[in-house]
């Protein structure tokens, strides 16, 4: 199918796509619809069931579609995308060769050439579990400071929806034993899902930063098998916050995360602490969230690798109200 016109906005750039969408440019037809439209930001849920989101943010991630924003550097997307509307990849004639075109409502994004994101996460050695072990007061402390005030909801720093959700969580795993050990650690993280304030909900950005190291690090150091979230954590949140758990749990995450998981791998506490400044500054709980969810992971395996007993601590962390 043609396009018989271009954006009301004009034609914008993708300039990156993620690996979970390498594949669009090749796409005719339909591609899904838009579930969530915010200034910068459209998700679109595709007919394959994945979340393509659409964003005029730098950051990029396997599930991103980046655009330049040119004209809508002022407007957004605001009054040019309505949530139901589909999104359709035509051919459009109109330039000097033809073109592949993605359409949105009144926005039409050239997806022809885009460089492509693919995740790049480095294998762990033991030996930096025990630098990470040796440093963490250090990046509880940081954590910490991350879930101030204007944090409030968040896990670290809990108001009436996730009161308690934290202590809960690490009681579980500490209740539990060797021999069902992953099916205590889905129990204990399905109890957190869908919990909390925030489009994506603080207990859902817990577990995706928790899964990402967590099953990251099992599979690198053979501890176990991965967690992936399924129908039954599904049916507890959005459709939108389980699809970012589960593209966490299999490893497809955004190029701070990765920045974040590699720190690890090299035994960077300096990276990582820096990392934790700059995931925790996003949304309103969910970096920090996101961050929390990481850390215990870490230290969870930290300290069954090294012996230690770091995350006794982590319940500490919490703002006293």
């Amino acid at each position: 199918m043609e396009a018989e016109t271009l954006s009301s906005a004009g034609l914008l750039d993708c300039y990156c796509i993620g690996g979970v969408h390498s594949a669009l440019a090749q796409s005719r037809g339909k591609i899904g619809r838009a579930i969530n439209v915010f200034d910068k930001t459209i998700n679109i849920r595709t007919v394959e069931d994945e979340l393509l989101v659409i964003t005029l943010g730098s950051m990029r991630s396997p599930a991103n579609l980046n655009l330049s924003e040119g004209p809508l550097r002022q407007a957004g997307f605001a009054y040019l995308v309505r949530e139901s509307q589909d999104a359709v990849a035509k051919v459009d004639h109109t330039g000097a060769k033809p073109r592949i075109v993605l359409q949105v409502g009144s926005i039409a994004i050239s997806i022809d050439e885009p460089d492509v994101f693919q995740n790049s996460l480095q294998e762990p050695a033991a030996e930096s579990l025990h630098t990470f072990a040796a440093s963490s007061d250090r990046i509880f402390s940081v954590l910490a400071g991350g879930a101030g005030k204007e944090r409030a909801g968040c896990l670290l720093n809990p108001d009436v929806t996730t009161m308690g959700l934290l202590p809960m969580f690490l009681d579980r795993l500490a209740s539990g034993n060797t021999s069902n050990e992953q099916d205590l650690l889905a129990e204990a993280l399905m109890g957190l899902c869908g919990r909390g304030p925030g489009f994506t909900p603080a207990g859902d950005d817990f577990i995706a930063g928790y899964l990402a190291v967590s099953n990251w690090l099992s599979n690198s150091l053979k501890l176990g098998p991965h967690i992936i979230p399924g129908k039954e954590f599904s049916r507890l949140t959005t459709w939108t916050s389980f699809k970012l758990m589960e593209y966490s749990a299999r490893g497809l995450i955004d190029d701070q995360a990765q920045l974040m998981i590699n720190s690890v791998a090299r035994g960077s506490v300096d990276d990582y602490i820096i990392c934790i400044g700059l995931i925790g500054k996003r949304g309103h709980t969910s970096g920090i969230d996101f961050a929390t969810g990481a850390t215990v992971a870490l230290y969870t395996i930290a300290d069954r690798v090294c012996g230690t007993r770091t995350l006794d601590h982590i319940s500490d962390l919490q703002v006293r109200h």
